[in-house]
């Protein structure tokens, strides 16, 4: 299982760290249980790191990160194995124990099913766009689901609505970020693209 690690900005271990008093885990574990993340942001008004996390076949989660949390990863997941690395030619296996949910295990904020396959992703907290003020943008690379930005409309920590920006370029966005000026840049393919 993927692990979110925390340090300080010398190297050494916040004394706060939830692991410390367990032999068997690295002490610079902050939080556990991811497959594959590809974009991380720290929220402008909490100071919490955001990620997006690959899933499998579907699956793929917005998360908070928090210390000592588990995020349920091989055990739980919305997403099925990949039907291609299966030897015995069955299709849409559950991953883990076949559940969504578990007690214990952190749910995601919000989660894609077809894969979008998420990437970079920034908080938008510029002026050029005062409508998207507050928004979570984040790219997809899915040749199968759609190569485009998205558009999370947030209200707290729920996702109440998205949208599919850029989608007619059909190009991967691998990285979004923010500028100085309040544009959003974003590597699109071979591209670097300002909004």
């Amino acid at each position: 299982s993927g692990r979110v690690l925390r340090i300080t900005r010398d190297g050494s271990i916040p004394k706060d760290n939830p692991w410390l008093e367990r032999a068997t885990v690295a002490p610079e574990t902050f939080a556990h249980g991811f497959k594959d993340p590809e974009g991380a942001a720290i929220h402008p008004t909490t100071g919490e790191l955001w990620i997006v996390d690959h899933g499998p076949q579907g699956g793929d989660e917005l998360n908070i990160v928090r210390g000592g949390r588990d995020y349920g990863w091989p055990d739980v997941s919305y997403g099925v194995q990949y039907d291609g690395q299966r030897t015995d030619g069955r299709k849409n296996v559950p991953v883990g124990n076949g559940a969504h949910s578990m007690k214990g295990i952190e749910e995601p904020l919000y989660y894609w099913v077809p894969s979008i396959a998420p990437s970079g992703m920034a908080f938008y907290t510029g002026d050029l766009f005062p409508q998207w003020k507050g928004n979570l943008f984040v790219g997809a690379m899915s040749a199968n689901h759609g190569q485009h930005l998205v558009r999370l409309v947030l209200n707290g920590e729920r996702v109440i609505a998205e949208e599919k920006l850029l989608a007619d370029l059909k190009r991967r966005i691998r990285e979004v970020r923010q500028g100085p000026d309040g544009a959003l840049y974003l590597f699109a393919g071979d591209a670097l693209l300002k909004l």
